[in-house]
C-alpha cells in the first residue's frame, strides 16, 4: 500500500509538472451519495413498470440488501439464485453500505469479460457515462488512435484506469488479484485506491482453488486495516468461512436471509440425472439436441465442443469457445438472442464460457456432468425468465468426454459421487457441501505463494501467481468481414506510426490466445507471423462457426 501511494503521487506529480492538460482531465470524482441516489430514482422506475412474481421476489431480495447495508463493515455473502437481478441488488447494498460508512468507491470484479462488458452497460444505463464507470479489462475497444483523436470520455478512462481514481470500477478478478501480488509500478499503481471500498466479487466459485490461501489472506488483510468490505456474490457459494480445510475468511455475513426459500419459488428447471453407469455417445448426445428447436449444450472441452458438433452435423447449429476471438463471440451471442426472441430455431454448443453471469434463456440446456457449481450455472440458462413452468436441463455423462486439468477434474469426481448418491440441486447448502469436499481434495496453494511472501520475495511472487497459468500469446485472427479493418490494423503496428497501445486496444476483439509452447512450431509450418514482440497473426483456417482451426492439433491443447 505504501508502495501504491509512493508511484502513484510520483506520477500524478510528474503529470501535473510537465502535462498540465493532460493532469487536468482527469477531473474530479462524482459523490458516491449522488451515484446512490441516481441509482435509487432507476431502481424506483424500474419496480414501478414490473410486475409478475418473479419481480415481486427481486424486489423482496432487493429490499432485504438495503436492509442489511447498515450493518458493519466486513465479509457479506449474496447467495441468489440465476435470474434474481443479482447486479443490481448487490450495487444497491454496495451504494447503500458506502454511504452509510462514508466509503469511497465500489469495485465490481467478475471473472469473464462477456460478463463484464454486459454489467458495465447495465450500470452505464443508471448512471450515465461521463466520469462514473470504469470498465477495466483486456478487451476495452477504442475507435481512435492518436492522443489526439480520442474523445474526453475515452481519455477520461484511460487516465481512471492508470490508479482506478473513479466512482464505480468494473473489472476481471485476473486483474484484481494479479495486481495484489504484482511487483511493478505499473500494475501496483492502484492498490492504494482499494483503501475504503466495496469489493463486490461476482460468480466467486470461479476463483482458483489453487491459488485460494493467498487471494484470502489478502482479502482478510484488506478489511482488516484498510476499511474494506467484501461481497461474495454468487448463486453457488463456496464455503469460504470454513476453516477446516482452508483458512477461512471471519464472520462472513448474510446479506438475504433465508436464501433456500428463494431458491425453492424462484426454482424453475427440472433436473434429469443420468442413472448409475449411465453414458451417451456423442451421436446419442446428436440425437437429442436434434430433437429441440431451441437447446443449448454445455461441454467440458473445446474437443468435446468439436466432437459434438461433428456429430450434429448442422451447418446451423452455432458454437461459443475460446477457440474464436471476442468479436465473433458477441456476434455469435447476438445471433443467439435474435433466434430465441424471434422464436426460431437456435442450437447451441458451448464450453464453460456461456455458464457464469451471460444472459440467455433456453427451454432447454444440456450439461455434460462436470464440477456441481457449473451444473447449477449452466441451469441458470434454462427458463431464466420463468416463461415456463419448467424448463429441462439434462445432463449427461459423454463415453468419450474429456476433462481440463488441475481442480476441475477433482470438482467431476466430486460432482459425480454426489449426483450418484443424490442431491438436491436447488439447495444452496448442496454447494457448501460441494466445496468442502473439493477444498478437502486439492492443494490450496499449488504455486507455494504464501512462503514468498513471508520472505518478501516479491519478483518470485509476481511470476508464479497467475490465476491463469499459460494465460498464451495474442494472435491476431481474419475475423470473416473484418478482414480489411485487421489488416490495416496490423499494417499499422508493423509500420509503427501510430499509438500502439491505441492500435492493441482495437486489434483486441480480434485476438485469440494461442498457447506459447506451440507457436514456434506454428512459426516454422508458416501458420503465424510475428508483427511485434508478444503479437501475431494468424494466417491459417478461421471458421465462421468453430473460430481457430490447426489441422492434426488438439484444439484443447492449441488455445488457452
Amino acid at each position: 500500500m505504501l508502495f501504491s501511494t509512493l508511484v502513484d503521487a510520483d506520477f500524478l506529480d510528474t503529470e501535473a509538472h510537465f502535462s498540465t492538460e493532460r493532469a487536468n482531465q482527469r477531473g474530479g470524482r462524482i459523490p458516491i451519495t449522488e451515484l446512490w441516489e441516481r441509482f435509487r430514482g432507476n431502481q424506483d422506475a424500474l419496480m414501478a413498470k414490473t410486475g409478475g412474481n418473479l419481480n415481486q421476489m427481486r424486489r423482496a431480495m432487493y429490499e432485504q440488501c438495503l436492509a442489511a447495508a447498515c450493518k458493519p463493515q466486513g465479509f457479506f455473502r449474496l447467495t441468489l439464485p440465476t435470474g434474481a437481478g443479482k447486479s443490481r441488488s448487490g450495487m444497491g447494498f454496495a451504494l447503500s453500505h458506502a454511504v452509510h460508512h462514508g466509503l469511497e468507491r465500489i469495485i465490481v470484479a467478475i471473472p469473464y469479460t462477456s460478463i463484464i462488458e454486459q454489467t458495465a452497460d447495465v450500470y452505464r444505463d443508471i448512471f450515465g457515462t461521463n466520469d462514473t464507470v470504469l470498465e477495466h479489462h483486456s478487451s476495452v475497444d477504442s475507435e481512435h488512435v492518436g492522443e489526439a483523436a480520442i474523445t474526453d470520455r475515452e481519455m477520461w478512462c484511460r487516465l481512471a484506469a492508470e490508479n482506478w481514481d473513479a466512482p464505480i470500477i468494473v473489472t476481471t478478478t485476473v486483474q484484481l488479484f494479479e495486481s495484489l501480488f504484482a511487483n511493478r509500478t505499473s500494475r501496483c499503481r492502484k492498490l492504494h485506491n482499494l483503501a475504503r471500498t466495496v469489493l463486490i466479487i461476482d460468480e466467486v466459485q470461479t476463483l482458483p482453488p489453487r491459488l485460494l490461501e493467498p487471494i484470502l489472506d489478502a482479502l482478510r488483510e484488506l478489511v482488516a486495516h484498510y476499511g474494506m468490505t467484501v461481497v461474495l456474490a454468487t448463486a453457488t457459494q463456496p464455503a469460504l468461512e470454513d476453516s477446516t480445510y482452508v483458512h477461512g475468511l471471519p464472520a462472513v455475513e448474510e446479506i438475504v436471509s433465508n436464501p433456500g426459500d428463494y431458491f425453492r419459488q424462484l426454482h424453475r428447471v427440472r433436473y434429469e440425472v443420468p442413472a448409475v453407469e449411465q453414458q451417451w455417445t456423442w451421436q446419442e448426445a446428436a440425437d437429442c439436441i436434434r430433437e429441440e428447436p431451441q437447446v443449448l449444450a454445455i461441454i467440458n472441452t473445446k474437443h468435446d465442443a468439436m466432437s459434438l458438433l461433428d456429430a450434429l452435423d448442422d451447418p446451423s447449429t452455432l458454437h461459443l469457445s475460446t477457440l474464436m476471438c471476442g468479436a465473433h463471440r458477441r456476434a455469435t451471442l447476438q445471433e443467439v438472442r435474435r433466434r430465441l426472441q424471434t422464436g426460431e430455431a437456435c442450437r447451441l454448443v458451448s464450453t464453460q464460457v456461456v455458464e457464469a453471469g451471460v444472459d440467455l434463456d433456453f427451454p432447454v440446456v444440456l450439461r455434460a456432468v462436470g464440477p456441481l457449481d457449473r451444473i447449477v450455472q449452466a441451469a441458470g440458462r434454462c427458463n431464466r425468465e420463468a416463461r415456463l413452468e419448467a424448463g429441462r436441463v439434462v445432463i449427461f455423462d459423454p463415453v468419450e468426454g474429456g476433462l481440463p486439468p488441475g481442480a476441475y477434474r477433482t470438482g467431476f469426481d466430486t460432482a459425480s459421487a454426489m449426483l450418484k448418491a443424490g442431491c438436491d440441486l436447488a439447495d444452496p447448502e448442496t454447494y457448501q457441501t460441494y466445496f468442502r469436499r473439493l477444498f478437502q481434495a486439492v492443494e490450496l496453494d499449488a504455486e507455494g505463494i504464501q512462503p514468498l511472501r513471508e520472505q518478501f520475495d516479491f519478483p518470485e511472487i509476481a511470476r508464479r501467481f497467475r490465476m491463469i497459468p499459460d494465460d498464451g500469446e495474442p494472435v491476431v485472427v481474419p475475423l470473416p468481414g473484418h478482414e480489411k479493418k485487421v489488416d490495416e490494423l496490423l499494417r499499422q503496428v508493423e509500420r509503427r506510426d501510430q499509438n500502439g497501445r491505441a492500435l492493441i486496444r482495437r486489434l483486441q476483439p480480434y485476438m485469440v490466445n494461442v498457447s506459447s509452447r506451440l507457436l514456434p512450431q506454428y512459426e516454422g509450418e508458416s501458420l503465424v507471423q510475428r508483427v511485434a514482440p508478444g503479437l501475431w497473426r494468424w494466417s491459417g483456417r478461421y471458421d465462421p462457426i468453430r473460430g481457430l482451426v490447426c489441422e492434426g492439433q488438439d484444439p484443447e491443447q492449441l488455445v488457452i
